[in-house]
């Protein structure tokens, strides 16, 4: 299956977008997201959200790296999926330490329920993927705004936000060509739907917290 199928047909990425719309639009309008999307956040706020991103992007990368046994894992996982060296280098910039970082209440909740998917369905991971890489679609224009309104540099700050640079299409195209070609079955997508939902909840969670 491709990206050229009948389009009568809804493909996984079809699912994933109409399964998750509300959650979706829930996150955004949160108000510290709002907040990060205008660039008018707070700088202790700020920093706070870089870390728990920081916690939960090396907790789902390793369970990723745990799942790559799977076939659609596999083959949907790439090894950018895994960097995390620009959320370091935006703790770098605000003086933050890896190593010190506490989680959020929300935070340590996803993680936990990231794991229990990893146990029940290993491939249900890459719903969770799926809401993070969806992000860097609109994250651009974000990191722009923090840049502008927390002073931030081109290289740190903000990087995460831009993280894919000029490429951030075609690795959103491959990610979406990846997923398509899995053929999961309705059960693998409603646990794929059920990882992104919760990812999408755990946004607005730690939005709230903070």
């Amino acid at each position: 299956m491709t990206l050229s199928q009948d389009v009568s047909t809804p493909t996984v990425m079809d699912i994933l977008r109409q399964s998750t719309q509300d959650l979706h639009n829930d996150a955004e309008g949160q108000d510290f997201q709002k907040s990060l999307g205008s660039g008018t956040v707070n700088v202790p706020s700020y920093c706070n959200y870089l870390a728990q991103l920081y916690m939960m992007h090396s907790h789902l990368n390793k369970l990723l790296e745990g799942a790559a046994g799977d076939p659609r894992v596999s083959r949907v996982l790439k090894p950018y999926h895994l960097d995390c060296r620009c959320l370091e280098r935006d703790l770098a910039h605000f003086h933050h330490d890896p190593a010190g970082i506490e989680p959020l209440a929300s935070t340590s909740k996803i993680m936990d329920d990231l794991t229990a998917i990893s146990l029940e369905s290993p491939c249900g991971l890459l719903g969770a993927l799926y809401v993070l890489e969806g992000s860097t679609n609109g994250a651009k224009f974000m990191a722009k705004n923090l840049r502008k309104g927390l002073n931030l540099p081109e290289e740190s700050g903000a990087s995460y936000f831009d993280r894919y640079g000029d490429v951030q299409r075609q690795n959103w195209l491959k990610f979406k060509e990846d997923m398509i070609a899995c053929n999961f079955s309705p059960d693998e997508c409603r646990e794929l739907v059920k990882s992104a939902r919760r990812m999408f909840q755990a946004f607005f969670e730690i939005g709230r917290e903070l």
